[in-house]
């Protein structure tokens, strides 16, 4: 005896409607019609459903590597200044090319600086962070802490070049000095262009005593190139902070102060021979 239970034998909630087919057609036809349609709608449904899981999977994986590379770039600026000197020295080489991009591999070798310009701090183990600066100094700079108290020969002739990437960090930067200065070794000079002038800072150069200039590679830069402005006769060290913003840039990484750090700073005549000869050292920070 048949049942009419208005389902077929596939037992997948799937019901055959009489109404679907015509009089003396074949209902085993159309049920197997009916399961092959309801067979390509699964499969299409799966792919879809596949198709979207790997789009989600794929755009964090995309986003993964973008990430990583900015992490990767990050650990390469943080890590360089705790490395040996060579190391510095042949980052600061690879900065040569971020710079000069259309110079030959010959040209940029006239350019390098050499190992020895590099003071070796890897082996400074505390914070590098600006309130620690004086115990860095202390630990891996000893005699530029002697020459900090002392007074030089020259007005605006400093021992040293502090060169942050903002003029908030170079201020500071000037505060924390100023507890490191003697009683008459000269003043602690801002030399950033907010609030101040190019023809101020030159004209307070050529009339103060300074011990110390802290500023941005910019500012500095220019006064380098500037007549009688900031003197090299008492320069011992150039100190490179190589803080890292909230926009994960360090002073290497922003094309403008990258490129005022190598073609107004490093590659001044003047100082690039104060370098070479090795009166003058650079530290990174």
């Amino acid at each position: 005896m048949s049942h009419n239970t208005g389902g077929d034998d596939l037992e997948d909630g799937f019901d055959i409607d009489s109404e679907n087919f015509s009089p003396g057609e074949d209902v085993s036809q159309v049920v197997q019609e009916l399961a092959k349609e309801k067979k390509r709608k699964r499969k299409k449904k799966r792919k879809a459903e596949v198709s979207t899981s790997e789009a989600e999977h794929i755009q964090p994986q995309a986003k993964r590597r973008k990430t990583g590379k900015v992490e990767e770039d990050m650990s390469e600026t943080l890590t360089v200044a705790l490395q040996p000197s060579t190391v510095q020295a042949e980052y600061f080489y690879s900065l040569l090319g971020k710079v000069h991009k259309n110079s030959t591999s010959l040209e940029l070798d006239d350019l390098r600086l050499p190992d020895a310009a590099f003071v070796d701090s890897h082996e400074y183990g505390s914070s590098r962070d600006i309130e620690h600066l004086p115990q860095f100094i202390a630990q891996v700079l000893p005699v530029l802490k002697t020459r900090l108290t002392q007074r030089s020969a020259n007005k605006g002739a400093p021992t040293l070049l502090l060169i942050t990437s903002s003029a908030l960090r170079a201020t500071e930067f000037t505060r924390i000095l100023r507890g490191m200065r003697g009683p008459k070794s000269g003043e602690i000079a801002k030399l950033f262009a907010r609030h101040f002038k190019l023809e101020e800072h030159a004209q307070y150069l050529q009339n103060h005593h300074v011990c110390a200039g802290v500023g941005t590679a910019g500012r500095i830069g220019k006064l380098l190139g500037h007549a009688s402005a900031l003197s090299l006769n008492a320069l011992t060290h150039i100190l490179i902070d190589s803080h890292i913003d909230v926009k994960k840039r360090s002073i290497f990484d922003i094309p403008e102060t990258r490129d005022a750090l190598i073609k107004d700073i490093f590659e001044n005549t003047e100082l690039k021979q104060s370098i070479v000869s090795g009166k003058v050292s650079i530290v990174l920070f």
